[in-house]
């Protein structure tokens, strides 16, 4: 109902459902990338009309952490990487996004920075000591809540970036990118509210975080990046908060399992021997199943056609994307973004096309384009490598690319998946080395496929 409107009250909240500025700014300037990668692989275009295309990883812990730098590292190797506008990420995913992002040119270096992160997660260390000292200082915030117990002794423990957080000048903030030129993708990462969730909302939970705002997609209302967790009143920044490193952003991943709960529990009693202020909080936020806790930067801020709860509550708390579409569609498809084609890598270890498949759903529902999804029969559980869908002139070209397939994995794909659970300990380099080389032939076969569907939508 309010589409371009916008109001000036304040210059850090933004209600409007157009893009950022920034963000049409960084597009069109990543227009003349995208153009150079079309002509390199003879790929015919409109010059009124170059293709916006996102690539979109899903979640899965470390398996979708290694998953898309191998899909990404084997992009750049075949000379396809640049024709990517944005790259989009929810949960494990986003853990690679937030360490590529920390070099300003890393698109331009893939295989040094593939090398250096490979190294980290392998050889990495992961001191305890290190990581109580930051969570001492994270109790202290009135917004303590899982997010940060679960950002230092599991996601830290598998992205071996604790000790970075010691010393302040190292810390990752997203923000940082809003003044980069555009030789990498532009990034969003995605999240969701857990009231509006809760609620059975299936369009108002959706929050997205780019390097120039964060905020709900669906209503249209966006913070200031850099003041994403202040707390604000009526528009107005109230009381200024220390913007978090990116890698705490993608903590709050809440399907534990029954391993994990066990690690929890032996990290916990640990704590309990050395920090009692730690395992008092987070048993508190254990007990109420509290995460993401965030001020509400819409707090008795006038949002027009808004559900009451996202202005009148003082505090928001958001969760890991993937507990409603554990791929981040919702932000590729906005229809301000106009993407003309979908790169998605499903990391996912069990249904292959649940991800496409709840995006169709959601699309439906939400009234917003999408090819119809049909999967080929005997391959629901034995998916291919490589999966186009497209119809209709409005809706775009969606490609499926499941992380096991028969082609890559053979006959062994049952033996794939369960050597490769969401849960589980951190990959040793075997592991990550498989993961890796798995990830990029899928792309490596695929080539010619690719390069077949872009020109398809330049034609189009």
């Amino acid at each position: 109902p309010f589409a371009a409107f916008s109001l000036s009250l304040s210059e850090n909240v933004r209600l409007s459902k157009s893009l950022n500025p920034k963000e049409e700014e960084y597009v069109k300037g990543r227009q003349a990338v995208v153009e150079k990668c079309l002509k390199d692989n003879g790929i015919k275009y409109k010059q009124e009309h170059v293709p916006v295309i996102a690539v979109l990883g899903s979640g899965g812990g470390e398996r979708a952490m290694v998953g898309l730098l191998g899909s990404l590292a084997q992009m750049a190797e075949e000379k396809l990487l640049d024709s990517i506008t944005y790259l989009c990420g929810v949960s494990g995913s986003t853990w690679c996004m937030a360490s590529l992002y920390e070099d300003p040119c890393w698109s331009l270096k893939v295989p040094t920075n593939k090398d250096k992160l490979m190294e980290r997660l392998s050889d990495g260390e992961f001191n305890i000591s290190e990581m109580l000292d930051w969570l001492n200082e994270a109790v202290e915030d009135e917004n303590y809540s899982l997010t940060d117990f679960w950002a230092a002794t599991v996601v830290y423990r598998t992205v071996k970036k604790v000790s970075d957080l010691k010393k302040k000048q190292l810390e990752h903030h997203l923000s940082e990118q809003k003044d980069r030129d555009t030789t990498n993708p532009y990034p969003i990462y995605t999240a969701i509210d857990k009231g509006m969730k809760e609620d059975h909302q299936k369009t108002y939970p959706w929050f997205e975080v780019s390097p120039h705002e964060a905020g709900y997609t669906h209503v249209g209302a966006y913070v200031t990046t850099s003041l994403f967790g202040s707390q604000f009143e009526e528009g107005i920044v109230k009381k200024q908060t220390e913007e978090k490193d990116m890698l705490y952003l993608q903590g709050p991943i809440c399907r534990l399992s029954l391993n994990y709960c066990r690690k929890t529990a032996t990290i916990l009693h640990f704590i309990l021997n050395t920090a009692a202020k730690i395992i008092t909080k987070t048993i508190v936020a254990l007990c109420s199943w509290t995460w993401g806790t965030k001020f509400n930067f819409l707090h008795n801020y006038s949002v027009e056609g808004s559900p009451v709860a996202l202005v009148s509550d003082e505090k928001r708390y958001l969760m890991d994307a993937g507990l409603l579409l554990n791929s981040p569609y919702v932000a590729a498809l906005r229809p301000e973004r106009k993407v003309d084609l979908i790169l998605s890598f499903d990391f996912s270890s069990d249904d292959p096309f649940q991800t496409i498949r709840q995006a169709a759903d959601y699309c439906k529902e939400a009234g917003v384009p999408f090819p119809t999804v049909v999967i080929p029969a005997g391959e629901e559980d034995k998916p291919k490598d490589f999966y186009v869908f497209k119809d209709g002139e409005k809706a775009p070209i969606v490609i499926h690319i499941p992380l096991f397939n028969t082609v890559s994995c053979g006959d062994n794909l049952e033996q794939w998946r369960n050597n490769y659970k969401t849960f589980q300990l951190p990959y040793d380099r075997k592991k990550i080395e498989e993961v890796l080389s798995i990830s990029s032939l899928n792309v490596k076969n695929n080539k010619q496929q690719i390069i077949a569907e872009i020109q398809a939508v330049c034609t189009d």
